[in-house]
């Protein structure tokens, strides 16, 4: 009896052995395709670029929440914006004044949005600091622009840069298209660490009969660059549209929800290529990144770690 037990307990711990063995080495091949470093990398820019993007969709959504008649109208100081919380959630704790430097033919002026840092949406974000917002032309006009100066904080992270943006580039788009440059964009995250960014992209709203359901779509072509949260330097191009859902935003998504781009990351003695697929339009924070031809799947978190 006692050799029939010991043989049992041989096999047993012999398969608890394989098991291991096994989960060591899923782990090894894990680490083997994206290393600390590569999870920063992928994780810090897709945040980054999703949080600088939020200030130029917010800017967006109060340039056309304001009424033609405060958009266009005589020369004022300060009149306050009422009920933008309907066309963006995301305004729901700002205070937007509007001050009018042109006229009703050629209009001008600033849309200053102040966030109150008591407050929190829906989600539980909290933002203080402000985004000014300098426009000039007939609303969504070919020609006419808006520069978003943003200077804000969503939770622990503090987002700065100036979109400037022309509005409605294409006369044979059904959607309104944006050509977006963004300058000094930088993002600092609740560890002190700071990713930057320059980008030259096209977007294209997608406005919807209810604003919940409106998309931004990041047009295929589009490049950023800057430096990783490590120093590092990147580029970044997009080769399949990205695109955002709005109601998404519901489930805590903040990137994209499909799409596809190509990131490389250059040190001082290798380059990195990782090619980052957002998914089929599911709303979460997943991204499949590819380099050196393994696949990892990985979610994003608001630290960009």
């Amino acid at each position: 009896m006692e050799t029939k037990k010991s043989v049992v307990s041989l096999k047993n711990l012999s398969a608890v052995m394989v098991m291991m063995f096994l989960f060591l080495a899923s782990c090894q091949k894990d680490n083997s395709i994206l290393n600390s470093t590569d999870t920063q990398n992928v994780n810090a820019e897709s945040a980054s670029a999703s949080y600088l993007s939020e200030g130029t969709d917010v800017s967006a959504s109060a340039v056309g929440g304001v009424s033609a008649t405060q958009y266009s109208g005589a020369r004022q100081d300060g009149e306050i914006v009422s009920g933008l919380v309907d066309h963006d959630d995301r305004l729901k704790c700002a205070t937007v004044t509007i001050t009018r430097t042109g006229t009703k033919a050629n209009p001008s002026g600033t849309i200053t949005i102040t966030f109150d840092p008591t407050c929190s949406d829906k989600r539980g974000v909290k933002r203080s600091g402000t985004i000014v917002i300098n426009y000039k032309g007939r609303r969504w006009m070919p020609g006419s622009y808006f520069s978003a100066h943003a200077d804000f904080h969503r939770n622990d992270v503090h987002v700065q840069g100036v979109d400037s943006v022309i509005t409605n580039i294409s006369a044979d788009s059904t959607h309104l298209q944006f050509h977006s440059l963004l300058s000094g964009g930088q993002v600092t995250f609740g560890d002190g660490k700071t990713i930057t960014r320059e980008h030259n992209v096209t977007r294209e709203w997608f406005r919807a009969a209810l604003p919940g359901n409106d998309e931004w779509h990041t047009l295929k072509g589009g490049e950023a660059a800057g430096k990783c949260k490590n120093g590092n330097t990147y580029q970044m191009q997009i080769t399949k549209d990205l695109i955002h859902k709005i109601s998404c935003l519901a489930d805590k998504v903040f990137i994209p929800v499909s799409g596809t781009k190509v990131f490389t990351v250059t040190t001082s003695t290798s380059t990195e290529q990782y090619t980052v697929d957002y998914g089929d339009g599911t709303c979460d924070n997943d991204i499949t990144v590819t380099i050196n031809g393994k696949v990892k799947t990985i979610t994003v978190n608001s630290e960009g770690n």
